[in-house]
């Protein structure tokens, strides 16, 4: 089995939960963790469909990252996470229309240079 394609889907499945965090966060206006209203607010988080779709994806990229680091140096892996970066940026481009600079841009180039520094 190849693990660094393992890996590369683990991230993949952090980055999906991390973008249906966001959608469900745009559908939430006001949450407070304040003791008199938390119940409330869970109970809210709860019924926004995305806000646990997004942790079931948490859910699984964990277990199948556990799988990964039963064959991989976590010195090796653990610099893949970081494309997860690249990929959240990429998808908040197209799906929320974030911005994408030329900041972002170099910053992604170096990300990449690192990871690929760092397998090496």
């Amino acid at each position: 089995m190849n693990y660094y394609l393992l890996a590369l889907v683990s991230i993949f499945t952090g980055s999906l939960g991390q973008v249906c965090l966001k959608f469900g966060a745009n559908k939430i206006k006001n949450m407070s963790f304040a003791l008199p209203s938390l119940w409330n607010t869970l109970a809210h988080l709860i019924r926004t469909v995305e806000i646990p779709l997004g942790f079931t994806f948490f859910g699984v990229s964990s277990l199948i990252w556990i799988k990964v680091l039963t064959r991989m140096e976590l010195s090796t892996a653990y610099p893949l996470v970081s494309l997860g970066y690249i990929l959240v940026a990429v998808l908040s481009y197209f799906l929320f229309q974030e911005n994408f600079s030329i900041t972002k841009i170099a910053g992604i180039l170096v990300i990449v240079t690192g990871v690929i520094l760092i397998s090496k």
